[in-house]
């Protein structure tokens, strides 16, 4: 047996101290949580109110991030979010250059509005899948909310507004085409119910 004396004593250092250890979730898991902030962005773009979609949109998207972070073991103060946020959507300024004239758009009576509102829930939804796809690359890559530098991320950024822009344009349309086989096939059980 050892004598406790002669045994040097514990010593606790930095790299003890309990860290929230970081968790790799499945990228479709992360994919489903991009998807489903980028619907509730699209729904807060079509808010008829002017500005008012642009405050709901960085909303969906601080949400988004502190999800993404927590899914992968990451701290994510408030304050760092709202930063990395502003730090990637100031940077995509020319991306977003036209929405202060679709928010003017919906001013205009029912025309208006429904362009205005249209062209804001795409850039709404693509804006939402490029700061979720980006998050989750940072994050999958090992990094924190702390390293985060929205300007080595431009081009990417770019990129997934792109995909993003086809992406939210592919969920209207299946939005439009499932209202319309809806209305088709409401409209064909009609007359049945009416004959019955």
């Amino acid at each position: 047996m050892s004598d406790p004396k002669t045994e040097p004593a514990e010593t606790t250092t930095a790299t003890d101290v309990a860290v929230t250890p970081k968790v790799t979730p499945a990228k479709a898991e992360t994919e489903v949580v991009i998807d489903r902030y980028m619907l509730v962005a699209m729904s807060v773009g079509l808010v008829p109110v002017p500005v008012l979609d642009l405050v709901g949109v960085g909303a969906v998207q601080f949400k988004m991030i502190q999800k993404l972070a927590e899914m992968h073991g990451v701290e994510a103060s408030d304050a760092r979010v709202r930063q990395v946020l502003m730090s990637l959507l100031g940077g995509a300024v020319p991306a977003f250059g036209a929405l202060p004239l679709f928010a003017v758009a919906q001013m205009i009576p029912v025309i208006g509005w429904t362009v205005g509102a249209g062209a804001a829930a795409i850039l709404g939804g693509a804006s939402t899948y490029a700061v979720g796809h980006l998050m989750r690359r940072h994050f999958e890559g090992g990094g924190t909310m702390e390293d985060f530098k929205a300007e080595n991320t431009k081009e990417a950024f770019k990129e997934l507004i792109e995909k993003g822009k086809t992406a939210a344009k592919s969920i209207r349309g299946r939005g439009k085409a499932g209202a319309a086989e809806k209305a088709a096939a409401e409209t064909a059980a009609a007359p049945e119910t009416a004959a019955s």
